[in-house]
């Protein structure tokens, strides 16, 4: 959003307000953890689609029912290891955003200066 302060570029002094500042940076956390997550679900659902394409390419090519209980078997073993890596790397990113973003809520509870 653009700053609707004054013309000629004067800037506009903000009064203190600790529960909008809470607010705001409270928004601005929400939004940089809904990006993360909307982008590592994206690349995770990608990931997943072009496995199951693979595997339905894979199942094409068997000829007996082993074959395509070996084919589903790994099919189901990738299935697994990615779940698995998805959710470690989403515990990484909830760490790594709830550290990052513990940070600036610490100048919300120490004095102001001029």
């Amino acid at each position: 959003m653009q700053d609707s302060g004054l013309a000629g570029g004067a800037a506009r002094t903000r009064l203190a307000n600790p529960f909008l500042d809470l607010a705001t940076v409270t928004a601005e956390a929400q939004l940089k953890f809904w990006e993360a997550y909307q982008v590592e679900g994206s690349m995770f659902v990608a990931k997943r689609m072009r496995a199951d394409l693979e595997h339905m390419r894979a199942l094409g090519h068997c000829s007996d029912a082993q074959a395509i209980g070996e084919c589903q078997m790994a099919w189901f073993s990738d299935l697994r290891k990615d779940y698995a890596e998805e959710m470690a790397r989403l515990a990484g990113t909830v760490f790594s955003l709830g550290v990052s973003g513990m940070a600036p809520l610490g100048g919300l509870f120490t004095k102001r200066r001029p």
